[in-house]
């Protein structure tokens, strides 16, 4: 009897044993469980907004928001949004409205608007986070040279982005060399060989158009006119000799006989035909009959060969751009700004971890071929492929990000049409080029913020019809050279000079 009480009791005693041992595991399991989720969890992502210009296509609506959307969280954990913004709207109309009422967004910007935006408050300094999270940027952009062009007071108020060979931006013409050798010409040297090409190519073509994207600009002349001064027009209304590396005088760029041998030109050209009735009270006509293949010249570039036949042999399958210089190179030769491209400003109030974000995302892009393919090429296999030799072959059609957006020669890829000749120019495009006066210079509009709004009002009403050859330049030039004075542009000039010195001067 004592036996079984025994017994009974030890039994009671192991089962209880046994059950606070499994709960004991049970608790132990569980916490070390909940542990490893702690550990591993992720942060709850920040947003950004990541603004375009242009109108997105149909793909590219769809892959914002699903495949880029979604590499983006996971590689970096911030969930982005793409918007897109006319053209017309960038720096300043709805831009400069969504800067000044405290949205949060990212975009790009130029030297010009920077220096605007910051005197404003309306960019946030992103000096700390890039110094933790931009390295991708600095060893693909242009290192320490490329920040320094986006940098206030010592402060970076934004993010380099590209990477490319750019002497000669707007000083060159491109034109269709597939109608150019069509009409039996291999060459664009002078202005008389640009006249000749447009009549025998609209002989053949009289739906041609002359002069197309980007309007007409008269630096795409600074080689043809009969002037010493290799002209760097600083913007709108300043210019210096790019030929005087240590003069930094500027002058009154629409008061120059530089200007004037150009307008005469151009004039001339209007007459001809060269340049539509619509160019300028209509510049997306123009825009439109450049994208159908229907015009002959724009205003170049060393990239936009390639950026212009992927626009334009979806209508035009064996349309071949190439840039031609009018003039001696050898006495003016293109200025180049570096590795400049463009860069990304973010807006003022983002802060803290979010600010991080934005500034990650904009690294991102350019971190790898990975990145630069699937932003401008899409999923491969899907939107497309490369061949054996490293060259595209397109599946998808639609744009996904603009392509001269992330150009960068550390990532460049092209075409299966492109050529060896038109890779082999555009890789070596910079030799023989000179910098630019104003590398690092950035001018405060600030002091004279009301006559740069005044002379901005007078150049479109009565400088760009001379311009672009509507009227006479002997006719219409003193009357909107005394519009420009009453306007302060002899402030406006003077001012530039003080702080284009203050930068010589002052840069090592």
């Amino acid at each position: 009897m004592k036996m079984k009480k025994f017994m009974a009791v030890l039994l009671v005693a192991i089962t209880m044993l046994l059950v606070l041992g499994g709960c004991g595991n049970t608790k132990t399991e569980k916490s070390s469980s909940e542990t490893q989720t702690g550990e591993t969890a992720k942060e709850k992502p920040t947003t950004a907004t990541l603004i375009l210009y242009g109108e997105g296509s149909e793909r590219m609506s769809d892959f914002a928001a699903n495949e880029f959307h979604d590499k983006v969280l996971e590689a970096i954990n911030v969930d982005v949004t793409v918007q897109y913004l006319p053209w017309s709207e960038y720096a300043g109309g709805k831009t400069e409205l969504m800067l000044s009422t405290g949205e949060k967004f990212v975009t790009y910007t130029d030297v010009q608007f920077l220096a605007k935006c910051v005197a404003k408050g309306y960019y946030a300094d992103l000096t700390e986070a890039a110094d933790k999270y931009a390295g991708d940027l600095k060893k693909n952009c242009g290192g320490e040279e490329g920040f320094d062009t986006w940098k206030i007071d010592g402060k970076l108020y934004a993010l380099p982005f590209g990477n490319k060979p750019n002497a000669g931006e707007n000083y060159v013409i491109i034109a269709r060399e597939d109608i150019l050798k069509e009409v039996g010409m291999t060459d664009l040297k002078t202005v008389e060989d640009v006249e000749k090409f447009y009549a025998l190519a609209k002989a053949k073509y009289p739906d041609m158009i002359g002069f197309s994207r980007g309007g007409i600009v008269p630096q795409m002349l600074n080689g043809a006119i009969a002037s010493e001064m290799n002209v760097h027009r600083l913007n709108s209304f300043v210019s210096t000799d790019g030929n005087k590396p240590e003069d930094s005088t500027v002058y009154n760029y629409y008061a120059s006989d530089e200007y004037k041998q150009a307008c005469e030109i151009i004039r001339k050209w209007n007459k001809m035909g060269l340049i539509p009735s619509y160019a300028l009270s209509n510049g997306s006509q123009a825009d439109a009959e450049f994208s159908n293949g229907k015009a002959l010249f724009a205003v170049g570039a060393s990239y936009r060969v390639f950026e212009y036949e992927d626009m334009v042999r979806k209508a035009a399958p064996n349309a071949v751009f190439k840039n031609y210089y009018i003039g001696d190179v050898s006495k003016k030769p293109l200025m180049s700004r570096g590795t400049y491209s463009t860069a990304f400003a973010v807006s003022a109030n983002v802060e803290g971890k979010e600010k991080e974000g934005y500034v990650k995302l904009i690294n991102l892009l350019q971190s790898s071929q990975e990145w630069v393919d699937f932003i401008l090429y899409g999923v491969k296999g899907k939107d497309y492929n490369i061949t054996d030799s490293g060259q595209l072959e397109m599946i998808n059609s639609d744009t996904l990000f603009d392509t001269w957006l992330p150009d960068n020669i550390n990532f460049k890829r092209y075409q299966s049409y492109i050529t060896k000749d038109q890779i082999e120019t555009y890789e070596n495009w910079n030799e023989g080029s000179i910098p630019q006066k104003d590398l690092g210079f950035v001018f405060d509009v600030t002091p004279v913020n009301t006559e740069y709004a005044m002379l901005q009002a007078v150049e479109q009403e009565y400088f760009q019809p001379i311009t672009y050859g509507f009227v006479d330049y002997d006719e219409a030039i003193g009357a909107a050279l005394k519009k420009l004075k009453n306007a302060g542009i002899d402030n406006y000039v003077a001012e530039y000079q003080k702080q284009f010195k203050d930068f010589y001067d002052n840069k090592k």
